[in-house]
């Protein structure tokens, strides 16, 4: 397996298992089959008693069941051991070999996890790291003298890291369900699967709390399109005269509008603005923004968070800041809606296809596509960084996502989070919308592309595939 291959597996693993050599003085193979079965991505090998060669002979039944069910297998703080036990990396702690020294040993294609459990700890592993465990969160028998960060820990992990990253302490059928409503990605488990009655029912249940991993397509009429950590993608429809929100403000993320019906009216900073559909009105972080349905009909749009911070607190009755959302008094001056009008953008141009520069923001960018039935799309390739988001307005596309065959016709979206391979092309005329969440350069490399430059798509997260 190469880099990007184990990459992308971490990109889309949310359930990691952290098991001894022997749990409870057994051999593994059953418990490992029955949690890789419920949805485990991840597991890890810590056993701190064991010499070299006990390690490595204990490490073969990890490897295989992982191999068997596409799982990554992870050596907890042995890099120099990595190798030999065949595994697809190593998890280092704070006080273990560190992070570089591990890199060094394992190489490039192999990938590093490092402990973090403070917000200044955050920040500096993350630039480090492929991916980080971040807790404790919860007290734990595992590690007793663990200090814990309770669900505001990982609430500051939700707001500031854009590797992936999981939740670990005290994570159990109890606790899942509030911590992915704090926004935890994923999650890392020893007794909650271990201990089980039934690990695989019990991994099966974890995994269902977590973000999907996934290609997510919706149909038309369908209101909850995704929730991902890097975007929420939400459709919504107000009647005549309705205000959708009051102003208010976010610290963290972007907030962008898409009207498909009728019209909406904005405020945006000191501005109010009407706009009707096909229009794009984004609202930075910082940017004071409300907006009603000015108009006699009712008015349908989407509505696109990103990084995905909203949806979940707000679905779950969360306080508003536990969602990201403030009153106008923490509003920038210095802060620009950004978006729109119907046919209007910067034209991306190239033989079968016209992409509209809709948005751009760091946290995301939005492009309208206007392509005939020679365009080509795009061929297998896949993101580690970033979701890529299609809603088709008109016509149809043709995706294949998870190794499997979409038609996808207008009011279809089909969201892909990163790690997971895709492609796609047009089945006749087809508009549709194309968002890339974070924005990762999209634009600037489509413009290249567009104009005969020298590219390397990997600068902007774009990984072909055979």
């Amino acid at each position: 397996m190469d880099g990007t291959t184990r990459r992308a597996r971490l990109a889309r693993s949310r359930l990691y298992l952290v098991l001894e050599a022997r749990p409870h003085g057994l051999d593994p193979s059953s418990l490992l089959a029955a949690a890789l079965g419920g949805g485990v991505d991840i597991v890890q090998l810590r056993d701190k008693e064991l010499s070299d060669d006990e390690l490595v002979a204990a490490a073969e039944p990890f490897r295989r069941a992982c191999e068997e069910y596409g799982a990554l297998f992870v050596l907890n703080d042995r890099p120099d051991l990595v190798e030999r036990c065949g595994a697809d990396g190593v998890h280092v702690g704070q006080g273990d070999a560190s992070a570089a020294d591990a890199r060094r040993l394992v190489g490039a294609d192999r990938i590093v996890g490092l402990s973090a459990s403070t917000s200044a700890e955050l920040a500096a592993a993350e630039a480090e790291a492929d991916y980080l465990g971040v807790g404790a969160v919860f007290g734990t028998p595992t590690k007793p003298d663990a200090e814990t960060g309770g669900l505001e820990l990982l609430r500051v992990a939700r707001d500031t890291v854009r590797i992936p990253w999981f939740a670990i302490g005290g994570v159990d059928l109890d606790t899942v369900g509030e911590i992915a409503t704090a926004g935890a990605p994923g999650v890392a488990v020893v007794r909650a699967i271990r201990d089980a009655a039934d690990p695989e029912a019990a991994a099966w249940r974890l995994r269902a709390e977590l973000p999907p991993g996934r290609a997510i397509v919706t149909g038309p009429g369908e209101t909850v399109r995704a929730i991902l950590p890097q975007v929420e993608l939400l459709e919504a429809t107000i009647g005549p005269g309705e205000t959708g929100a009051l102003p208010h403000t976010h610290r963290v993320h972007a907030d962008v509008f898409y009207v498909l019906e009728g019209e909406l009216e904005f405020r945006v900073g000191d501005e109010t603005v009407r706009v009707p559909a096909g229009s794009c009105v984004g609202a930075p972080q910082t940017l004071v923004h409300g907006f009603r349905n000015p108009g006699d009909v009712p008015a349908r749009y989407l509505n696109l968070h990103a990084p995905g911070v909203f949806a979940r607190g707000r679905f779950a009755d969360e306080p508003p800041a536990h969602y990201d959302t403030f009153g106008t008094g923490e509003g920038s001056p210095d802060a620009r809606a950004v978006g729109n009008g119907p046919g209007d953008g910067d034209r991306l141009r190239k033989e079968h296809r016209l992409a509209l520069v809709k948005a751009v923001l760091p946290e995301l960018d939005v492009l309208e596509y206007y392509v005939s039935p020679d365009y080509d799309g795009a061929s297998k390739h896949v993101h580690l960084r970033h979701a890529d988001c299609f809603y088709v307005l008109e016509g149809e596309l043709e995706l294949r996502v998870d190794d499997k065959i979409v038609r996808a016709g207008p009011g279809t979206s089909v969201v892909v989070p990163p790690g997971v391979p895709h492609e796609f092309t047009s089945v006749g005329h087809a508009r549709f919308l194309n968002v890339h969440a974070p924005e990762c350069g999209f634009v600037e490399y489509l413009g290249k592309v567009d104009a005969g430059e020298s590219v390397e798509p990997r600068q902007y997260d774009m990984h072909e595939l055979a």
